[in-house]
């Protein structure tokens, strides 16, 4: 009776492990899936990097923005911990990207507007491309994970643009530009939009909402398959850029998480829905936005490419595990 015990107990594993494991297969699994699914069609040149850059144009402009509008919209307006998990996010992240540039600058020997764009890809997530889908996908994770969305649209994309902007002697920050350029972002106007909306209680007309709504399903599988087709349709250099990837991914995987995390704690914030939203934004992968504001400046371009592969590949494990604990 014993054996046939054991035999029972070995062919069926524990419930705890299989509800660790349920969100890894129910979200990560698929989300990676639609991921492979633009890698493969890449590879059999079934689609090209001109699609790539017309689905990033599509969710970049219209859908991402529909979706965040509508999602923030609707909520009941700014709670306490809207405001700690914002600032338990923008305190450490200005940190890491301070470092990050100290780093760059002293160590790696890089000029002032290289070193902003190591700055920026150390701590600028793949939010809106790898994110928010999963964000979506768990309950109670896309409002707090918007805020989040927010609040490194302001500071984080402002202070990087700035940072790659100034001059190769470092003599000037425009602090104003700074700012007018995160304005211009249309993911920042419309976060900002839905909760002006929010706050003074206005409810968004049935067919408006509708709108949003449709327009905003089209964000998580149109960002996911343009993610794989830009990797497929782009070699990556890693291993000849070994110290900046190295860099990049220990500021982005490692320590941002840790000291947004810990700084939640100490904020006192045990809400598991914003545990989980923060957990998950500080372990996504360095964002292809960095690569794209890196091209656009001429700095670490390939650098830059190199850590958005690595990284990602490296957040198939963060993920899962934040899911796996968190979810």
């Amino acid at each position: 009776m014993l054996g046939a015990g054991a035999r029972c107990v070995e062919q069926h594993p524990p419930q705890s492990v299989q509800t660790l494991l349920s969100p890894v297969i129910s979200v990560a699994l698929p989300v990676f899936g639609v991921i492979a699914a633009g890698m493969i069609a890449g590879r059999l040149k079934v689609a090209t990097a001109e699609d790539a850059a017309a689905l990033n144009r599509l969710v970049f402009r219209f859908a991402m923005p529909a979706a965040l509008f509508g999602l923030l919209s609707g909520t009941n307006g700014l709670k306490r911990e809207d405001g700690l998990i914002a600032l338990a996010y923008g305190v450490p992240a200005i940190a890491v990207m301070i470092l990050a540039y100290a780093v760059a600058r002293t160590l790696l020997r890089r000029d002032p507007p290289a070193a902003g764009t190591l700055a920026l890809a150390s701590v600028l997530g793949n939010a809106v491309f790898l994110g928010l889908p999963i964000a979506l996908g768990v309950e109670g994770w896309a409002r707090p994970f918007a805020d989040l969305m927010l609040a490194e649209g302001v500071l984080v994309v402002g202070l990087g643009a700035a940072l790659m902007s100034a001059p190769a002697d470092g003599r000037r920050f425009d602090a104003a530009a700074m700012m007018i350029r995160s304005l211009k972002n249309p993911l920042v106007v419309a976060a900002l939009a839905g909760f002006a909306l929010a706050s003074v209680n206005v409810a968004l007309p049935g067919p408006l909402r509708a709108f949003c709504d449709i327009l905003g399903r089209a964000a998580g599988p149109a960002a996911l398959f343009s993610l794989g087709l830009f990797f497929a349709t782009r070699g990556f250099a890693v291993a000849r850029h070994a110290r900046e990837v190295a860099t990049i991914a220990l500021f982005k995987m490692a320590l941002l998480p840790v000291l947004s995390l810990g700084l939640l704690g100490v904020l006192g914030v045990d809400d598991p829905h914003y545990r989980g939203a923060l957990a998950l934004f500080t372990v996504v992968p360095t964002a292809v936005g960095a690569f794209i504001m890196a091209s656009q400046h001429g700095r670490l371009v390939d650098e830059t490419a190199a850590a958005v592969a690595a990284t990602t590949l490296l957040s198939i494990v963060t993920i899962s595990a934040v899911l796996a604990v968190f979810a």
